[in-house]
């Protein structure tokens, strides 16, 4: 019988030193807060252009438009 041998998992990126503030200037950064927000880094970083790197107001930005999409 072949042993199977489970894929490993895709790699979540690190996490960012600061939660509070979102950026996008290193590679690993935006992925973690595009995963964590649901949404793609051209986004993210139209929400930032517009509101800041604060997470409160970057969360509450995409949610916005989210909704304005449908």
């Amino acid at each position: 019988m072949q042993e199977v041998t489970p894929r490993p998992q895709e790699a979540s990126p690190p996490i960012p030193a600061d939660l509070k503030y979102v950026r996008c200037d290193r590679a690993w950064d935006a992925q973690y807060w595009t995963q964590r927000l649901g949404t793609c880094r051209q986004e993210l970083e139209r929400a930032i252009e517009q509101v800041g790197h604060n997470i409160g107001a970057v969360a509450a930005y995409l949610e916005r438009h989210r909704d304005s999409a449908r």
